[in-house]
């Protein structure tokens, strides 16, 4: 077990382009423990962050979008992470936080996109970003592992996994103002133990992952109200082994699966991701595996993932992208995720 963090707040936010599907949990740490004393609406972001630097706590707050972009963006647009969050408005920067119209628009220079348009497919934003497979399109910590499948690029944006819309409200909502205050992030700022002295220190968090930390049976049926309310007492049962209490009414919305609604999942998440980065801050798991440089520097990593990818490639060859043409509708394209 390692040494225990000295954050003294901890925050999660499940975050979503959709104003009111973003929810915050937090926890205070006391003499017994930690107390998860809120669960609300996330609430406009500039007042967020002002609630975020409170002088008088030393806040890690976890965000469930990708901070961090792969490998390819400084080799084919020259332009790093941490470069597009301290000089947001360079020429460069500007251009690459604003989307195109459509898919067939994208640019190494300008990788998003709004519009979807029919017949889209993962080989279109493989050809005209300048790559072959959708691994060149993923971070280390994207990539399939034994436990888990790969995640959507965060250059796609169509499906139920599509992420990309959020990493963009999210780097430019939260990111980009909260590094101008000073905030420090992780793990480009360094390792927890060189930041939990700072004010705020942010971080990535994914609730899929919290699951696996806190040790919920899966599947994990969170889009129903009794699949919440299996994984809430499980989540209840490990919080009385280690020091985590919840407040009154937090406790009864747990109980009660989060209510009978669709609009139950995004506090749950909130919460699932908190105790997860409570296994982090408490020193039961590790913050990550060994990261290289590449990673620390530019591609960025999910707090308390340890799991590499594995050998195994998650794509089909590249040589069926390759063979696509820009337009075309080849019934081979089917077999491309998703």
């Amino acid at each position: 077990m390692a040494t225990p963090l000295a954050f003294d707040r901890l925050v999660h936010s499940d975050w979503s382009i959709a104003a009111d599907k973003r929810w915050s949990a937090v926890a205070i740490r006391s003499r017994t423990g930690w107390l998860v004393d809120r669960l609300d609406h996330t609430g406009e972001p500039a007042r967020f962050l002002d609630e975020l630097f409170d002088r008088s706590r030393r806040t890690l707050a976890g965000f469930d979008f990708p901070i961090g972009l792969p490998a390819l963006c400084p080799e084919k647009a020259g332009l790093e992470f941490h470069q597009l969050l301290l000089s947001p408005l360079s020429q460069r920067a500007r251009r690459f936080l604003t989307p195109v119209e459509t898919l067939f628009d994208v640019s190494p220079n300008q990788p998003f996109y709004c519009k979807h348009p029919k017949g889209g497919r993962h080989c279109h934003l493989f050809q005209r970003l300048g790559c072959a497979r959708i691994e060149d399109l993923l971070r280390e910590c994207d990539k399939k592992t034994e436990n888990r499948n790969r995640a959507e690029s965060i250059f796609w944006t169509v499906g139920a996994r599509q992420v990309g819309k959020a990493a963009l409200s999210g780097w430019q909502d939260i990111l980009i103002p909260a590094m101008a205050r000073t905030a420090r992030l992780w793990p480009f700022d360094g390792p927890l133990a060189s930041l939990d002295s700072n004010i705020l220190t942010l971080a990535e968090t994914y609730p899929a992952e919290a699951y696996h930390q806190i040790g919920l049976r899966r599947p994990v049926g969170k889009r129903s109200q009794q699949g919440r309310f299996v994984a809430c007492h499980g989540m209840l049962e490990w919080a009385s082994g280690h020091r985590v209490s919840f407040a009154a009414g937090i406790k009864r919305s747990m109980l009660n699966g989060f209510g009978a609604g669709g609009e139950g999942e995004d506090p749950f998440d909130a919460v699932a991701g908190l105790c997860g980065m409570i296994e982090v801050v408490d020193g039961r798991r590790a913050e990550a595996p060994k990261l290289t440089t590449r990673i620390r520097h530019q591609e960025g990593w999910i707090l308390g993932q340890i799991e590499l990818p594995s050998k195994k490639p998650s794509i089909v060859p590249s040589s069926l992208a390759a063979s696509l043409s820009p337009h075309g509708e080849e019934a081979r394209e089917r077999r491309l995720e998703p």
